[in-house]
């Protein structure tokens, strides 16, 4: 979908305010006064907050594709990575905390619908490499991809960094759990 270069101004303004302070922060206003858009304008394109967040959430959703040239191990590593990028740098910390305590029930039901749709071809691609016994076939992926986002979280809220040494290590206590026997 092509943007006007208004939208681009609210959503780019809407998605800083979102990984910096959080859903509560984003309002027409806030996006307003970041943005430069006047709140007229923005009220023509949204009737409200919620759909003018719904919006710049949606603008930065997209399906992930995991390269296919990669080998089951390497895979888990991409994913480690994508989802430490995605959390620091496309929704951020202060999202992250909002949806733990629910701040707001309606943006914390979107975030997880875009979590859904970017883990979905994470977990075709492991239903796939458990078929063709890359990793263990009785494995429940959903347990896997709660481990390995979780992991990320915990992190992330312990303040601790989540660097490439850290995927290294994460990957290392994991992968012996998903290799076939």
């Amino acid at each position: 979908m092509v943007r006007t270069k208004v939208e681009q101004k609210i959503f780019v303004a809407a998605l800083e305010i979102l990984r910096s302070r959080g859903p509560l922060a984003v309002s027409v206003e806030s996006v307003a006064a970041a943005s430069g858009v006047a709140k007229t304008t923005i009220y023509r394109r949204y009737a409200n907050r919620d759909e003018m967040l719904t919006a710049a959430v949606a603008s930065i959703a997209s399906e992930t594709e995991i390269p296919e040239s990669l080998s089951a191990h390497d895979a888990i590593r991409w994913v480690l990575r994508h989802a430490t990028d995605t959390i620091e740098n496309v929704v951020g910390r202060g999202t992250v905390a909002a949806v733990l305590v629910d701040a707001d029930p309606a943006f914390t039901t979107l975030l997880r619908g875009l979590i859904r749709t970017s883990a979905s071809p994470f977990r075709d691609d492991l239903r796939a490499r458990s078929e063709r016994g890359e990793i263990k076939r009785d494995l429940d992926i959903e347990l896997v991809i709660s481990m390995l986002l979780g992991a990320v979280v915990a992190e992330l809220v312990r303040g601790r960094p989540t660097d490439d040494a850290w995927v290294e290590t994460v990957l290392a206590l994991v992968w012996p759990a998903l290799q076939p026997s």
